[in-house]
């Protein structure tokens, strides 16, 4: 036993110096890049801070690569860029009485902003909002709701002209959807021969990175039912090593704060089942000695929760399907019922179910390197319900397997 905690020490102090290494890295990388047009005309380049990559910017905390801090409001500056070809401009839209920041997803003789979740055009200096009218009218003595596409009207007039004409079964046919317009945008300028730029083309649905980790799994036992309460079942060690190679979707378009988790992980247990109890007429007690090497397939959702310059915290649920190999040998039970010379009883009486699915929760921290890489660590707990069967003598019980894992990893 003391070797076994000598060993787990050692394995705790390394994973954590290896962690502590590479966030003091952290400190001389560069996070992605990002500018702000002054109202001068002037670009200036650095980074927006603690904010996620969002659609709606009520203002902005801009540190220039010089170091200055300034925070934006709509109208202090023209606009800002960020360097995944997001671009915002401070615009003044209907209903709005101050200017706001609005995402410019083509620019050209006609331009298509989004704020808000709402779309608009700009046609020489007049802001208009596409949208939807909704009203209501009574049919057949039922009051019903009417949607009226009042966008597909503005549309038409604004492109007015023989490739709008040409385009019309196009327009009539279009959503208010980022793809849809700037699908529609980008055949009417192609078709006009005319220049334009679309902003949004680099802004991919998610972002997709790999990832690696090891660490400790922290095992335990919760009985589930026994045939016999006064039988106790324990491990002897309460550790076995874990590893794991997965994905991370994050950074979707429109959910910047979810992150979803597929992995494929290993965890590799050598352990033994300790038993001892004293009934009416002997006391038992025993062991069995088993290997046990798992493959998981993780599958988590999780919500971040903090996220300020390159750290951030998150938390969330999933699942783990198992698929277990299972070693017993041969066991001993030792009865003794008072007689000088107690009876050993060889056989198995432990097992472990091959195949399972467990619930999980998972907390985790992340710290940027660069804007592709980060280092990690995470504690997850997975709860596999009836996973382990004990059966000695004539006795039965099932327990519930517990498993804590403790890890850091490396994300490109």
């Amino acid at each position: 036993m003391l070797v076994m905690k000598s060993r787990t020490y050692k394995l705790q102090c390394l994973l954590g110096l290896l962690f502590l290494s590479f966030a003091s890295i952290a400190q001389e990388e560069k996070v992605m890049d990002s500018y702000v047009i002054l109202n001068s005309g002037k670009e200036v380049r650095g980074n927006i801070e603690g904010k996620f990559d969002v659609e709606t910017y009520p203002e902005i905390i801009f540190i220039a690569h010089s170091g200055e801090q300034s925070t934006y409001r709509p109208g202090e500056i023209l606009g800002f860029g960020l360097g995944n070809g997001r671009f915002f401009k401070s615009e003044t839209i209907p209903l709005q009485d101050q200017a706001v920041f609005t995402q410019v997803l083509v620019s050209g003789k006609l331009d298509l902003y989004k704020w808000d979740n709402k779309y608009f055009i700009n046609r020489a200096g007049t802001v208009i909002e596409l949208k939807v009218n909704q009203s209501t009218r009574t049919e057949n003595g039922k009051l019903v709701n009417v949607n009226s596409n009042q966008y597909v009207g503005v549309l038409t007039l604004a492109m007015n002209d023989e490739c709008g004409i040409g385009l019309k079964r196009r327009i009539e046919t279009t959503r208010l959807t980022d793809r849809d317009l700037i699908a529609l945008f980008s055949e009417y300028y192609t078709c006009n021969s005319q220049s334009f730029e679309i902003y949004a083309t680099e802004v991919p649905y998610s972002k997709l990175a790999f990832r690696l980790q090891g660490g400790l799994g922290l095992i335990g036992m919760m009985e589930y039912e026994s045939t016999k309460k006064d039988v106790n079942y324990s491990l002897d060690k309460a550790s076995a090593s874990y590893f794991e190679l997965g994905v991370r979707f994050s950074e979707f378009r429109n959910a910047p704060r979810l992150l979803v988790d597929l992995g494929l992980g290993y965890m590799s247990e050598s352990n033994t089942l300790l038993l001892d109890a004293s009934l009416v007429s002997f006391d038992l007690s025993g062991s069995e000695q088993y290997k046990s090497s798992s493959f998981l397939v993780p599958i988590h959702l999780s919500y971040i929760v903090y996220r300020k310059n390159r750290s951030e915290v998150y938390t969330g649920v999933g699942l783990t399907f198992w698929a277990s190999k299972f070693e017993a040998d041969m066991g001993a039970l030792i009865i003794d019922n008072g007689e000088p010379k107690t009876n050993v009883i060889n056989s198995i009486f432990v097992d472990r179910k091959e195949m399972a699915v467990s619930p999980n929760l998972k907390v985790g921290y992340r710290r940027a390197l660069s804007e592709e890489t980060g280092l990690f660590a995470e504690l997850k707990g997975d709860f596999l319900i009836k996973n382990m069967d004990f059966y000695p003598l004539t006795y039965h019980a099932v327990y519930n397997y517990l498993v804590g894992t403790l890890s850091v990893g490396i994300e490109l």
